[in-house]
């Protein structure tokens, strides 16, 4: 972590009130939740009421994740240089509306693949620019160990998008414009947390330079020439290419052509794998934090495959949800380990840039890891689709084992 700065009366600052932390977490439960809910019900549309076939339900989760690959380093660049509280209120309402125009045409019978590729596209910017700006903000409130703040983060994280997830099984009962109007409302009461929170000065000057493409290179380049940023980032790739795209393309697939169908069940195993990760994180609040993330991550990479590759041998649907689950806890650990590795590591000047490389392994590989996931779907099915991702995430593990010293980071 930086050292400690002084404030203009020479005086070195405290950390800031708990109450911040409380309320940053709010705000980050309302776009959470909402995310839930946009991942089910986004799911549902695509994959239910439209009909869309495998190849498809992967091109539509690519435009969900693409513009992480896009953005995520503008986001965090910006997020370095803005009233972060600020920006995150934009966001939120921004979100609001635009989940509110989907439910209006939804309502209005004119659903269509076209716009649901437009709305994702619209949406994965948004969080594209939320999550380093979320990241950002996670040191400037915390007054209590990164790992254990992480833990909190990360609980309220999961813990939303399971109740969303949960609550957007409603729609099979009330109807999509509904339920997609919740969403809209629990966007926008984020905002009301946020605007709280204490605005972040600008410099004495006033000035603020233009961005240029050196401050988009320095998150990137400062992970590449640190040892441990490295490792965790070729974790993060691997992640991306497999846990996320089974996720998104792979369950509801799964639901449809195994289970049956229906928003009901997708809702239940979106939300059963938030709900490993929220009893994970609050086991590690309440003993304060973890200090092996070496081991922790290298334990949640392990269940989370152990957790697909049971997926792959088509268990009955009570299985599944116990595999799911399993996935969760497993997910939950390495998220941990892996955030509180690069908030630890990360300069103060860089951090925005540094915490937006880390979504970047993720979601940004994701998209193409979704992409390719439907189209290997469609050949040779879902769950032999899943065994490949198991092997193939198996092979990372061993590699990572054997060709960095992994399980020593803390």
């Amino acid at each position: 972590m930086e050292a400690a700065t002084l404030d203009d009366a020479g005086q070195t600052p405290g950390p800031p009130p708990p109450a911040h932390y409380r309320l940053f977490l709010a705000g980050m439960g309302s776009w959470f939740t909402s995310w839930g809910m946009l991942m089910v019900l986004f799911q549902w549309l695509v994959v239910e009421e439209l009909g869309v076939g495998a190849a498809s339900v992967g091109t539509a989760q690519m435009a969900l994740t693409l513009p992480s690959l896009l953005f995520l380093l503008v986001g965090g660049a910006v997020a370095d240089r803005v009233d972060r509280r600020r920006a995150l209120m934009l966001l939120h309402a921004l979100a609001g509306i635009a989940v509110m125009t989907l439910a209006l045409l939804v309502a209005s019978d004119l659903l269509s693949y076209r716009l649901l590729i437009g709305y994702a596209f619209v949406m994965g910017s948004l969080q594209a620019m939320v999550i380093p700006t979320r990241d950002a903000q996670l040191s400037d409130v915390i007054d209590a160990r990164m790992s254990r703040a992480v833990a909190g983060l990360t609980m309220v994280q999961h813990g939303g998008q399971g109740v969303g997830a949960l609550a957007a099984g409603l729609a099979g009962l009330v109807g999509a414009p509904i339920v997609l109007g919740l969403q809209s409302l629990i966007a926008f009461a984020g905002v009301w947390p946020l605007r709280r929170l204490p605005r972040r000065e600008r410099p004495a000057d006033g000035s603020r330079p233009p961005l240029h493409l050196g401050e988009f290179q320095a998150g990137l380049l400062e992970v590449l020439h640190a040892p441990v940023l490295r490792v965790v980032f070729v974790v993060n790739v691997t992640v991306g290419l497999t846990f996320v795209s089974a996720y998104l393309v792979l369950l509801p697939l799964l639901v449809r052509d195994l289970y049956g169908g229906g928003v009901d069940k997708m809702a239940m195993l979106a939300g059963l794998l938030p709900v490993g990760s929220v009893i994970v994180n609050l086991w590690i609040i309440g003993r304060g934090g973890i200090l092996g993330q070496g081991r922790s991550l290298l334990l949640g990479q392990a269940l989370a495959t152990a957790a697909l590759a049971g997926l792959a041998t088509g268990p009955p649907f009570w299985g599944a949800c116990i595999a799911v689950f399993c996935w969760g806890i497993g997910g939950a650990f390495a998220i941990n380990a892996t955030r509180t590795l690069f908030q630890e590591h990360a300069s103060a000047a860089n951090r925005g840039r540094v915490l937006s490389v880390y979504s970047l392994a993720i979601l940004g590989t994701a998209s193409f890891g979704t992409l390719i996931t439907g189209f290997v779907a469609e050949q040779i099915g879902t769950l032999g689709t899943l065994g490949v991702q198991a092997a193939a995430m198996t092979v990372a593990i061993l590699a990572l084992l054997a060709l960095s010293d992994l399980r020593h980071f803390r």
